[in-house]
């Protein structure tokens, strides 16, 4: 392969939740660069693809203008594809962007609302399914009634539509509905309005920034509810040990599945070129949307962002990294959902220091 090429660009856009760029590079950077290398290895593209890193620090910590100002940089800087946002609130905000631009974005949140022409959607959580998947749960426990602690945000209040509609279907019943800040820090008096409902369980519906800060309020006031929550509770892969025995309890919706043997690959792959491995739901998730520009690169009928945008539509049953077994990836005209399968969503468990699969 002739060497002496343009490398094929794409975008991160970095919402600026990661501590460090240490942290960024471990967790990010390293897995989508590992997926570029071995498309160029083995011949699956035919020039190197270089890795564009905007930043600007978004919702809900930061502000929707410095997530536009991010894309806006990676737009201009030439790239064939954008991978992120992946936080509702600024995937909202970049959808008329990518629209009037006409670059693919491949974004990773749980809301339907980041769809578009130009807008792929990979589904890190499920803001329509995550909700109905943890009511029918409590269903199968006979959990007849649930007090609801959610974000006052659009993740919380589109988490919270799918879960009552479910709720009333399961016949449990809803008798305490109480909102708090995404970045509260202190949860104390959400969690006493919640137990003083006298529940059979209690929910939490968010983005899972204050999943940590609840936990603990609960600890303080001595109650111990069967506790479920959404993907937000994937926020446990990234937790040291004292924070997992602190949020020990919750049964969560996740997607990293040790039977799926795409995530295996990988893991074996890529812990014999870097000396870990990472089982989280970030590394599979980077990994699969690197897979999709790859692939939507190598099928492009010519190299430019609507080339590009074509090229994701031809991708067919690629096997999925994150979810079960059976899950697959892939587009079609104006078909904007990845993952696909009966398993790409499930439950675990926070145990201790560990994550277990949940089958009650």
């Amino acid at each position: 392969m002739d060497t002496n090429v343009e490398p094929f660009k794409v975008g991160f856009l970095d919402e600026g939740i990661f501590a460090d760029d240490a942290q960024f590079d471990q967790r990010v950077r390293e897995v989508i660069r590992f997926r570029f290398d071995e498309a160029y290895e083995s011949g699956e593209v035919d020039r190197p693809i270089d890795l564009i890193v905007s930043r600007g620090r978004g919702l809900p910590h930061g502000t929707a203008k410095a997530v536009c100002d991010a894309w806006r940089e990676l737009a201009d800087a030439g790239v064939l594809v954008i991978i992120g946002p992946g936080i509702t609130d600024n995937c909202i905000a970049v959808v008329p962007l990518f629209e009037s631009r006409r670059i693919p974005t491949i974004n990773f949140p749980g809301t339907t609302l980041s769809r578009g022409q130009y807008g792929f959607h990979y589904q890190i959580g499920s803001l329509y399914d995550d909700g109905p998947l943890i009511a029918r749960a409590m269903a199968r426990r006979d959990l007849g009634s649930v007090a609801v602690i959610r974000d006052r945000s659009p993740i919380g209040a589109e988490f919270f539509e799918y879960f009552e509609e479910e709720c009333e279907r399961s016949g449990l019943t809803i008798v305490k509905d109480v909102k708090c800040s995404p970045v509260a820090t202190d949860m104390t008096t959400e969690a006493r309005d919640a137990a003083a409902s006298k529940p059979d369980a209690l929910v939490y519906l968010g983005f899972g920034a204050v999943l940590l800060d609840l936990s603990r309020a609960l600890t303080a006031l001595g109650w111990d509810p069967p506790r479920f929550t959404t993907s937000a509770g994937m926020h446990f892969h990234s937790k040291p040990d004292d924070e997992r025995r602190e949020m020990s309890g919750w049964v969560y919706v996740d997607q990293v599945d040790e039977q799926n043997t795409a995530l295996s690959g990988l893991l074996d792959r890529f812990e014999a070129r870097h000396g870990r491995r990472p089982f989280d739901v970030l590394t599979g998730g980077m990994y699969d949307m690197a897979t999709l520009a790859v692939l939507g690169i190598r099928n492009a009928p010519v190299h430019t962002p609507e080339g590009v945008t074509s090229g994701l539509e031809r991708i067919n049953q690629e096997p999925a990294v994150l979810g079960g077994a059976r899950t697959v990836q892939g587009f079609g005209p104006w078909e904007r959902t990845a993952l696909k399968g009966p398993d790409y969503l499930f439950l675990r468990e926070m145990r201790g220091v560990e994550s277990l699969r949940y089958d009650g």
